[in-house]
């Protein structure tokens, strides 16, 4: 979805037999520490899982970029936006300053909505009741069928699935700012250039605007609860200037995503498997989430809910 978006493509079996992104975002994580440090000079095998990662999204996302210029066509993807945006001098954007945009937005758009949606499953197989409720809503709604764009106003609890999901388990559950100017934020003084960092997972939490912060309750996202949450007590896309792009795009491929998955599949978890978050740059699950996959016609459910 997200190459298809990106650059109106298929995705190519270069860029498929890579694997996930993790190795970049593991690599990121380690930039401050020894282990990275060593790693510049010693062929670990992260360093070279990483080299083979970037040099395929590099020889893809080149490549790409090469052939487009020679046809000189708009196929109204974010790649030829990019291309025809001139700055106030008239100056297009060089190879590699379109490599670094795309490469960014490919690896955000990748992890991100994967980790999303996989927490929503485990949250899901760790609580029946919501599992049930959305599994109405979906063959009320759905019938079946696979859903649609114009299906989305109607599949309201599984957008409060994705929404509550991703206030317990935000996949970018630190965000970066720096301050402009000289401030000061409740009673601290901060300089300028100070680099300051704001936790989604812990004001997601925060027992003044959620009750029962730590329970997975997809139910609380109503319309009248969401209008008086106070600016930024839930925030999983950032905020201000630099709010994700992507923001609403995202939230329809996962609501759509589930809804495809949680028609045709139960998800059931393991008890003999714990699951830990892992903070690297997004939040990862450590070790995995192993899940049972079963037919999703015909399986009753206990109606019990677990505290995550």
């Amino acid at each position: 979805m997200v190459v298809k978006t990106l650059f109106n493509s298929s995705v190519p079996r270069a860029v498929e037999a890579m694997g996930d992104t993790t190795a970049v975002l593991e690599q990121f994580t380690t930039q401050w520490s020894v282990w990275r440090f060593l790693g510049s000079y010693l062929p670990t095998p992260n360093a070279r899982r990483f080299e083979r990662v970037m040099r395929g999204l590099d020889e893809f996302i080149y490549g790409l970029i090469a052939e487009r210029r020679a046809g000189g066509k708009d196929a109204g993807d974010l790649l030829s936006m990019l291309l025809l945006a001139k700055d106030d001098d008239g100056n297009g954007m060089s190879d590699p300053q379109l490599r670094d945009e795309l490469t960014t937005l490919m690896v955000a758009g990748l992890d991100t909505t994967a980790l999303a949606l996989s927490w929503a499953f485990y949250l899901l197989s760790k609580n029946p009741q919501a599992d049930g409720e959305l599994e109405a809503e979906l063959d009320s709604v759905l019938g079946g069928r696979a859903p649609r764009f114009a299906d989305l106003p109607q599949l309201r609890y599984t957008e409060k699935v994705v929404k509550e999901t991703m206030r317990l388990f935000p996949p970018a559950w630190v965000i970066g700012r720096e301050a402009v100017n000289d401030c000061e934020i409740g009673g601290h003084g901060i300089a300028a250039g100070t680099s300051l960092i704001i936790s989604p997972w812990l004001k997601h939490r925060d027992g003044r605007h959620f009750e029962n912060p730590e329970a997975f309750q997809p139910k609380r996202w109503t319309d009248e609860f969401t209008k008086q949450l106070p600016r930024y007590a839930y925030f999983p896309f950032g905020g201000g200037p630099r709010i994700c792009i992507g923001n609403a795009f995202a939230m329809m491929e996962a609501t759509l995503v589930l809804a495809i998955v949680r028609q045709k599949f139960r998800l059931t978890s393991l008890p003999s498997r714990t699951v830990t978050p892992w903070p690297t740059i997004t939040l990862q699950p450590k070790e995995g989430i192993y899940l049972k996959v079963e037919s999703g016609e015909g399986k009753a459910r206990p109606a019990k809910q677990e505290t995550i």
